[in-house]
């Protein structure tokens, strides 16, 4: 079996983890899928390979965060942007979900994505309004965020 780019770079995120102390272990599939009914979403595939292959930070979560200051958070304390901010559902066919943040919560990191189409968008949350878009691939993501790129501080 070949192994995916995301499989990789799960694979050396977890490496870094490991490095300083930070514990993970894989999601089972019917827990990803009992998240996904739960929420009435599908996360979209890179993501559920990030799950079953890791449970973010969960000896962290929630009152800690690594050496730079951020927290991965676990697939069951992932929120919509409507749960953080506690404003009304919207309908517009997309769903954000914060999987992310920076500090205590100065800001956050959310996947974008929409329920037809097979794509999303990772970006910096500074408010209810406000999401700046970083990248549209989570190994990028991953790789800076192990690089600890300015591009995760950006959020103007």
């Amino acid at each position: 079996m070949e192994v995916t780019e995301i499989e990789n770079s799960v694979k050396q995120l977890l490496e870094f983890w490991g490095k300083q102390k930070i514990l993970s272990s894989p999601n089972k599939l019917d827990d990803i899928l009992y998240f996904e009914f739960s929420k009435i979403l599908q996360l979209p595939d890179d993501f559920r390979r990030l799950y079953m292959m890791s449970n973010g930070m969960v000896n962290l979560f929630p009152n800690y965060f690594d050496n730079e200051g951020f927290l991965f958070y676990p697939l069951q304390e992932l929120t919509t942007l409507q749960e953080e901010f506690d404003i009304e559902t919207d309908n517009t066919g997309e769903h954000c979900l914060i999987f992310a943040e920076f500090m205590h919560k100065s800001w956050w990191y959310g996947v974008r994505f929409s329920k037809i189409v097979d794509n999303y968008e990772i970006g910096i949350i500074t408010s209810v309004n406000r999401f700046k878009v970083i990248t549209r691939n989570l190994t990028e993501f991953i790789r800076l965020y192990m690089n600890d790129s300015p591009v995760l501080y950006d959020y103007e």
